[in-house]
């Protein structure tokens, strides 16, 4: 079953486009990056998806129900969006009670499973005010959890986290998926998303670049660094190969001995092989006179592929995602 699906999802601000024509699916059982820089259309997406803004056109169903009967989700789908919530005076257990009466449907999780599912049984008795922004946040999403949903929605989770509040709330994140809720996080934050999402779609500029299961995405990108006596020129022969793109300027690296007194120039290149084996690059470097010292694949990063998506993008798209450089 699909828990999630927009087709052609357009939402339009006057004369600018927020998100132009964006088709996502999501399945059951997934957890699903929606990732791209500040201002790409994520939080805009999520926000029609979830009935919170009206979209100028396309159609959206969330778990198999059309838009306009989204009140059927009641109690099924949850979302935790900006600011996790903080009453004064009272303590974690009581803002969960709290929020479950202003929910206002029964037949949710208990107050002790959803606190113990996020790991945050040992905070029961905390005051809520007391607690740092890691810890908020997780609570927010046991708070979130009391009507006992299948679809938990997540926008931008990680943000101001310390290393310790992300370690934590992606385990959270795990432990849900495998209590078989399904999990949409929005995010900018690449290298900690790759370490949890199942699959992703990366918008920029409100356009949807890519989406698909993470393995699927790196793993059809085939990567090799290489080792030369001359990178300059070895990247000159491999430049005219059909098929294979050097990523990167060469660059001198450290040499050991042996390698000083093969040859003082030697330098490093990274390419995407396209088809060929790493034989035949090997070959094609031998018959031009260049030795090689080292030829091994490259695993391709989250960030990488991101980086190569705002690389072919419009110039305002890369513009706005320096950060992610």
């Amino acid at each position: 079953m699909t828990a999630l699906l927009t087709d052609q999802l357009t939402r339009r601000f006057g004369d600018v486009i927020g998100v132009d024509r964006v088709s996502l699916s999501v399945e059951r059982g997934q957890i699903f990056g929606l990732l791209g820089p500040n201002g790409s259309g994520k939080s805009t997406t999520l926000a029609c998806a979830l009935g919170l803004m009206r979209p100028t056109s396309g159609r959206i169903e969330l778990l198999g129900e059309p838009a306009q009967s989204i009140h059927r989700t009641r109690g099924r789908v949850a979302a935790v969006f900006d600011e996790p919530m903080r009453v004064k005076g009272l303590t974690v257990r009581q803002q969960l009670r709290y929020a479950a009466t202003l929910r206002g449907h029964a037949g949710g999780r208990s107050i002790d499973e959803a606190l113990e599912l996020t790991g945050c049984a040992s905070l029961a008795r905390r005051p809520v005010t007391g607690l740092s922004l890691g810890q908020c946040k997780r609570v927010a999403i046991a708070s979130a959890l009391g009507g006992r949903p299948e679809l938990l929605v997540l926008d931008e989770p990680l943000s101001g986290l310390d290393p310790v509040g992300v370690r934590d709330l992606l385990d959270t994140l795990r432990a849900l998926a495998q209590a078989e809720v399904t999990i949409i996080l929005s995010s900018h934050r690449l290298h900690e998303l790759e370490r949890l999402v199942s699959h992703v779609a990366i918008l920029l500029g409100g356009h949807l670049a890519a989406q698909g299961a993470l393995k699927d995405l790196l793993g059809s990108r085939t990567r090799h660094r290489i080792r030369v006596s001359d990178p300059g020129r070895a990247r000159d022969v491999l430049g005219r190969v059909e098929g294979v793109e050097c990523l990167a300027d060469p660059h001198q690296v450290g040499m050991g001995e042996a390698d000083q007194r093969a040859d003082s120039s030697i330098g490093e290149l990274t390419l995407d092989a396209g088809d060929h084996t790493p034989g035949a690059l090997n070959q094609m470097l031998v018959e031009a006179g260049i030795q090689v010292h080292e030829l091994q694949p490259v695993a391709v990063s989250l960030a990488a592929l991101f980086n190569e998506l705002v690389a072919a993008a419009p110039g305002s798209v890369a513009a706005s995602s320096e950060e992610h450089s």
